[in-house]
Order: structure tokens, then C-alpha cells, then sequence
């Protein structure tokens, strides 16, 4: 059977679905302080659905998002709290499963270009990748352009370990910065990435693009979203502004994920709003032809 990574699916938004009251706009991270089973049941559902690279919760907990919300101070205990409760799910369900870092958008989601140099940007993910050092593998998400990909990169390289990167495509199959797949695939490839993905756009346009990737780097795969827009949040909205798509069944996402891996894709999950559910049918229906493996597992020899 062909190998393929099997990331999990949206943890945030699975979270953010499940968990009551939180306190603070910078609820992802304020949920592991006050509902901490809640990130840990979260955890466990995408384990026990399949998904066998799992990302710690520290999408939000960025040195520029924690330092305009006044909770800088907080970074080590952050992700401290994010390793324990990660670690938790794991014990829980007796897997194994890779543990992978999160380096995000610096200052937010769905942006453009951010009005800093390359080195600045370079160190604060070396800030958060001394964080996530004892993560298995890295995973650099929603990049909107090739700067701060390139930033998030070099910091994630000089780790050792297996990293990936992950651009986000608008609607014009372009980046937010206007630049294209190729030009994005071919400023990071000097970073020697093992994965270059496409991630929380809506999965037509990781089909659509997902032929060219797979010219452009040796390991590709992506893991969409179901949003039925992001603009809401790319003017600065909150994310109970977003809405879900009732269309992406878990049969509707499988069908995606199945073209994906037809045209070449050796790496696949889920993003904003794919559910342990989703997950589970991706095994369930592709197991008799994949092979599912941690992200660290890459590449097989001989596959």
C-alpha cells in the first residue's frame, strides 16, 4: 500500500465548537488555562479518528498576538500547557502519533505582506520554534507570502527536524501577496522542507492547484478548510464571525482528499472545521489503498 501522512483536522475550531465561555479574544490559548479537558477531548477524538501527526494548540500563541493582548509574559507557560495537554491525549489513548510544533501567521491570519524584514520576522519564529523544540516536526501554516514563509523556514530549519510549509491560496489561485504557487514553491525550496502544502482555503482550490504542486516539490498534500468565506476575519473579525459550509460532508471531503492523492499528494489532514469525523472517513475509506504514517515517517524508503 502507498504510504501517506495523515495529519489531524481542525483543532482550533473543533475547540472553539466545544468549549463554553471562554474569557478572552485569544480563546485557543485562555481555553487550555479554564477547560482544559476540552483541548485534551479534542486531542483524543483526532487520534482515536486516525490522524497520526497531531498539532499542539499554539496557533493563537504567537510573541505578537500575546504581546497585544497584554499575555507576552505567558509564552513558556502557553506552550507548556499545550505539551501537557497534547501529551495527556496521547497517554489517553495509548497511540503513536507524532507531536507537531505550529508556526503561524505572526500577527494574524489572512493578511498580506507584513511591513517587516526578513531577519526580524525570522527571529521571533526562532523565538517559537525554541518553544516547540521537543516537538517531533514542524508545521509552518497559512502562509499568505513568501517572506514570512521564508522567515518561518529558516527558523524551523535550524531545528534538525522534519518541517513542512503550508500557503494559503485565494480565489485567483494566487497568494494574499499576489504572488503565484511557483513563485512561492521556489522561495522556499532552499530550505529544503520535507512537505509544501496548500492549507485553510476552500478544497476546490486545492484541487485545482494541486496537479502543479505536485510538479513543483518532490513531497506535497494539503488540508482545507470549510468556511464559507474568511473575509470577516481578514478585516480584523473575530472568529464567531465565520461561518461553516454545510456542503463539506465528511463524504464531500473525502471525495477531495481522494483527488488529491490521485494526482500525487502524499500528505493530507484537515483545517478549519474538518472534525474528527472527517478524519475518521478518510481512513475508513481510503485504508484499503494507504498506508496511514506520521509526518516523521517521511519519506519511506522505497516508496
Amino acid at each position: 500500500m502507498r504510504p501517506v501522512v495523515l495529519l489531524d483536522g481542525g483543532l482550533g475550531q473543533e475547540i472553539y465548537r466545544r468549549a463554553a465561555n471562554v474569557s478572552s479574544a485569544l480563546w485557543s490559548v485562555a481555553v487550555m488555562h479554564e477547560q482544559p479537558d476540552v483541548v485534551v477531548a479534542v486531542h483524543s477524538d483526532f487520534i482515536r479518528a486516525g490522524a497520526k501527526t497531531l498539532s499542539l494548540n499554539t496557533y493563537a500563541a504567537t510573541p505578537s498576538r500575546l504581546l497585544q493582548h497584554g499575555q507576552l509574559e505567558q509564552l513558556v507557560t502557553i506552550h507548556q500547557n499545550a505539551f501537557e495537554l497534547l501529551g495527556q491525549a496521547v497517554e489517553a489513548t495509548g497511540a503513536c502519533v507524532d507531536i507537531a510544533g505550529c508556526l503561524p501567521p505572526l500577527a494574524g491570519s489572512y493578511q498580506g505582506q507584513p511591513a517587516r524584514s526578513f531577519e526580524d520576522l525570522r527571529d521571533e519564529y526562532s523565538v517559537l520554534v525554541k518553544q516547540q523544540a521537543v516537538a517531533d516536526v514542524l508545521l509552518i501554516e497559512t502562509m499568505t507570502n513568501t517572506l514570512e514563509a521564508c522567515a518561518a523556514c529558516a527558523a524551523a530549519s535550524e531545528l534538525g527536524k522534519p518541517f513542512s510549509v503550508a500557503f494559503r491560496l485565494e480565489a485567483d489561485g494566487k497568494l494574499k501577496s499576489g504572488e503565484t504557487l511557483a513563485e512561492a514553491v521556489a522561495a522556499v525550496s532552499p530550505y529544503s522542507p520535507t512537505a509544501v502544502m496548500l492549507n485553510c482555503c476552500d478544497p476546490e482550490l486545492i484541487s485545482a492547484a494541486m496537479p502543479e504542486l505536485v510538479r513543483l516539490h518532490p513531497c506535497v498534500g494539503g488540508y482545507a478548510n470549510a468556511f464559507k468565506s474568511v473575509e470577516a476575519m481578514a478585516r480584523g473579525g473575530l472568529v464567531d464571525a465565520l461561518e461553516a459550509r454545510e456542503d463539506i460532508s465528511p463524504q464531500a471531503y473525502v471525495a477531495h482528499v481522494r483527488q488529491w492523492l490521485a494526482d500525487g499528494a502524499t500528505v493530507i489532514g484537515g483545517c478549519c472545521e474538518i472534525t474528527p469525523e472527517h478524519v475518521r472517513h478518510i481512513v475508513e475509506t481510503l485504508a484499503d489503498d494507504y498506508e496511514f504514517i506520521r509526518f516523521s515517517q517521511w519519506p519511506v524508503p522505497n516508496s
